[in-house]
């Protein structure tokens, strides 16, 4: 094995607030009192997930521009605000730390291949201090990538960045559809990590959590999947 592949969200960290409270306050800020806040809650999430280059702020435009809303004037330093908000309530998940960090020191490249706005999922990054170990960050949002997982550009921009093909990598997440077929379809290996909520695709390992991770990726069989 040369090369590793994480996903970001629910498998190296997690927003630990509500979630539902950080759009309610977002919702405050841009002063749409009136707006059902479920429905509201709808749109940013909808926003959140759409492919090709996107930050928070274009999230909230795009939002306002479907509620009929005119963009406020400081509508970017509103969404940096937010931004710095999300970010300062991610935490790592237990071995996150610690497995990175051993991956790292033996020699294996490492890559971080996360969907959302480029802003958003740098921030939460950074506020994990793991930003250093990865030799290719690879955020769908970004200009550059402009894709989300699982298509296959995502992990052909990964091999490319890493120096590898594609049988040396093994690709980490908690997505069964996004993290784990989208890297066997591209032929990377794939580690499930968490609990699954639907069957495992072929091919893929099952893991509880990274400190199983870490086992997996130790044995010499982790690629021949």
């Amino acid at each position: 094995m040369k090369a590793v592949c994480f996903d970001l969200d629910d498998t190296l960290g997690r927003y630990a607030s509500d979630f539902s409270a950080f759009v309610a306050l977002v919702r405050n800020e841009l002063g749409l009192h009136q707006c059902d806040m479920n429905a509201f809650t709808r749109l940013v999430s909808t926003e959140l997930e759409q492919d090709g280059h996107l930050t928070f702020e274009l999230v909230l435009r795009r939002v306002l521009e479907r509620l009929q809303q005119r963009p406020p004037s400081d509508l970017a330093d509103l969404a940096s605000g937010a931004v710095a908000a999300y970010a300062a309530d991610y935490r790592p998940l237990p071995g996150a730390a610690e497995l990175l960090a051993r991956l790292d020191a033996s020699g294996v490249k490492l890559a971080l291949l996360t969907n959302g706005p480029d802003d958003m999922q740098r921030a939460a990054l950074e506020a994990l201090g793991l930003a250093g170990h990865f030799r290719a960050v690879l955020v769908s949002g970004d200009r550059d990538v402009a894709a989300r997982k699982p298509a296959p550009r995502m992990f052909s921009l990964a091999c490319t960045a890493l120096e590898v093909v594609p049988e040396d990598v093994v690709m980490v997440g908690d997505d069964l559809d996004a993290d784990m077929a989208g890297a066997l379809e591209y032929g990377l290996g794939a580690i499930h990590v968490g609990r699954l909520d639907g069957p495992l695709p072929r091919g893929a390992s099952q893991a509880r959590d990274l400190a199983e991770v870490g086992r997996l990726l130790a044995q010499p069989s982790t690629m021949s999947s």
